[in-house]
């Protein structure tokens, strides 16, 4: 497969129309906008679970099991309509999700414990996960008549592997989970968005900031076991640099390109246009 080049979800602004004309004019893979500058549910966590069967509402101190859902869950549908509108039909369109573990890290149950603590409700989020992200696809597929790829956005991952998560009090020890894979392979082929550099077929890296030996052998390994790596922009130089110093040919290396995050529309429109550049002078 070619390089490609994609930007990971979150866009600035509010404004769904602009967002899109930016995806669908500078990506080689055109994504659904997130416009977390919307307000509460259009982040990462709120703008997934508006999918769910299960209720999930703000609480105390983040995103609770609700008795009922909130407006949130029309804005997917309303934001597919206006890509509908602007976009017509493409071949391929990438969907991004949050995944199971960050979830039920970030949503609490209704007596105030974190999902991942309780194994019921962590079996029944990644279940309603499940559902949601085939449903999501279906519906994205019939809407655009594309092919979809999935991407599952782990931002908690690496907290969860090393036992980091708080509770509730501090007399709450929430334990480590050193081997997640098997959960995250439940929903198929997909990108994995993570800071954690673990085995996964498909992960986003970004070479700039990794300089320990401990990363660069953890990335070696990766490229060793046939994982595909997404990275940011970097010069040329800078990359083959990169895995000269893992002593791995670059022409072996399986690679993507992701757009770095952007304070505005047009800084990241520039961002976008310089992933696709790279991945395009990878081909």
């Amino acid at each position: 497969m070619e390089p490609r080049a994609f930007g990971l979800g979150e866009l600035p602004g509010t404004d769904m129309v602009q967002a899109a004309d930016v995806v669908v004019s500078e990506s080689l893979l055109p994504h659904i906008p997130q416009l977390p500058e919307r307000g509460i549910g259009s982040d990462l966590v709120g703008r997934t679970a508006a999918l769910l069967d299960i209720p999930i509402d703000r609480g105390p101190r983040g995103w609770r099991v609700a008795s009922q859902h909130r407006g949130a869950r029309d804005q997917m549908a309303r934001d597919l309509d206006v890509l509908e509108e602007c976009w017509g039909s493409v071949a391929e369109v990438k969907v991004q999700l949050v995944g199971p573990w960050t979830l039920a890290a970030e949503v609490e149950t209704r007596h105030g414990h974190r999902m991942i603590t309780d194994p019921g409700a962590l079996r029944d989020v990644t279940e309603a996960l499940l559902e949601a992200t085939r449903a999501h696809r279906a519906e994205v597929e019939k809407r655009f008549g594309a092919v979809t790829v999935l991407q599952l956005d782990e931002p908690r991952l690496e907290d969860i592997m090393r036992g980091r998560l708080t509770g509730p009090t501090r007399y709450h020890d929430i334990p480590a989970v050193p081997e997640p894979l098997e959960r995250l392979e439940a929903f198929g082929p997909h990108l994995l968005h993570t800071p954690a550099l673990i085995d996964a077929p498909w992960l986003t890296v970004d070479i700039a900031t990794i300089d320990t030996p401990a990363e660069k052998d953890a990335v070696a390994r990766l490229v060793d076991s046939g994982t595909r790596l997404a990275v940011a922009p970097v010069e040329p130089k800078q990359l083959w640099r990169f895995f000269e110093q893992l002593q791995i040919d670059p022409a072996g290396v399986e690679l993507d390109v992701w757009a770095r995050p952007a304070d505005t529309l047009l800084d990241a429109a520039r961002a976008y246009a310089a992933a696709r550049e790279m991945a395009e002078g990878l081909r």
